[in-house]
């Protein structure tokens, strides 16, 4: 578990990040959203020991972030936005020297590098020169040196920056799969990407959080969730009572009936499986309650997130 305690940094007198505070949960992957400037890669850095805090502090499955830092190094990944690469190594060499700088024991190094070159799809790279390569791979040898000995805690700072659709469609892929084990915090300025990796987003504006939450809770989150508005006609309680049929798990909340009007709208979130939502809707027409739309909640992440910057 990371739990971050008002972690605060500040540059030449000027307050940079101030009292930061939110946790993550192994299998977890953290959005990290803000506008340029907002503390995202200053945050991003004292995780992963790159800067010390001028206070508050941080612990990594109880190592402190100061007075462990050196095993708490060992604990992290993390990709900078300008991925730490020597341009005139070899893939396989560079990765290989990573390895030992992580400490992965000698007998283990060659199959740790293996195992991160087959995951980010560089096998065909290997060998080439680093300087030699394109902005994607370039961009997935990055990433491959920050998962290589599956860390606890992976850090990654506009990981898909510059990539073309396909290149951000593996890039997801990667991280999907090394959040299996490990705690992920992404960056990024493709509100798409949070959408789809994301479980939880934290915004940071000036510095300051200044909302977390998941995004499930907003109909936002690929969760394997149908999200639907419905517009019904009819009496409030027997609405409610169609539901609430016995034998079908869902969720729903229902809005305030306009004067004059019988109309109610009905946000419903129903399990995957189709049996659920057509036993719901044949229950309210047998009640005599008269459906006047179905349509998919718009999951509108850039809205919502502006919304929440917007307020203070």
């Amino acid at each position: 578990m990371l739990d971050v305690r008002n972690l605060t940094k500040k540059i030449d007198g000027k307050t940079i990040v101030e009292n930061i505070s939110f946790t993550l949960n192994e299998g977890e992957i953290l959005g990290f959203v803000g506008p340029n400037g907002a503390g995202k890669t200053t945050t991003l850095r004292m995780l992963a020991c790159c800067t010390l805090p001028a206070s508050g502090n941080a612990t990594l499955d109880g190592l402190d972030l100061v007075k462990d830092d050196m095993q708490i190094r060992r604990k992290i990944g993390y990709l900078p936005e300008v991925p730490p690469l020597y341009e005139h190594m070899k893939v396989v060499t560079y990765l290989r020297t990573i390895a030992r700088f992580k400490g992965i024991p000698a007998n283990r190094q060659n199959d740790a590098v293996d195992h991160v070159i087959e995951r980010c799809f560089i096998n065909k790279m290997s060998v080439r020169e680093i300087g030699k390569l394109s902005k994607g791979y370039r961009q997935r040898v990055g990433l491959a040196q920050a998962i290589l000995g599956n860390p606890r805690l992976l850090l990654l700072d506009e990981p898909t920056s510059g990539l073309d659709p396909g290149q951000i469609s593996e890039m997801r892929e990667i991280i999907r799969s090394a959040a299996k084990n490990s705690m992920v915090i992404f960056s990024t300025h493709i509100l798409q990407e949070i959408q789809n990796l994301c479980h939880r987003i934290v915004l940071i504006k000036n510095g300051t959080l200044t909302y977390q939450g998941r995004l499930d809770q907003y109909g936002l989150a690929d969760d394997g969730i149908t999200h639907l508005v419905l517009r019904l006609k009819g009496d409030r309680k027997v609405i409610e009572s169609a539901l609430n049929l016995e034998g079908h798990d869902i969720s729903y909340q229902l809005g305030e009936q306009t004067n004059g009007s019988a109309e109610i709208k009905a946000n419903v979130q129903f399990p995957e499986d189709t049996a659920t939502q057509t036993a719901i809707l044949k229950e309210l027409l047998n009640q005599n309650i008269t459906v006047l739309e179905v349509s998919p909640k718009a999951k509108d992440l850039e809205h919502t997130i502006l919304e929440f910057m917007r307020s203070e």
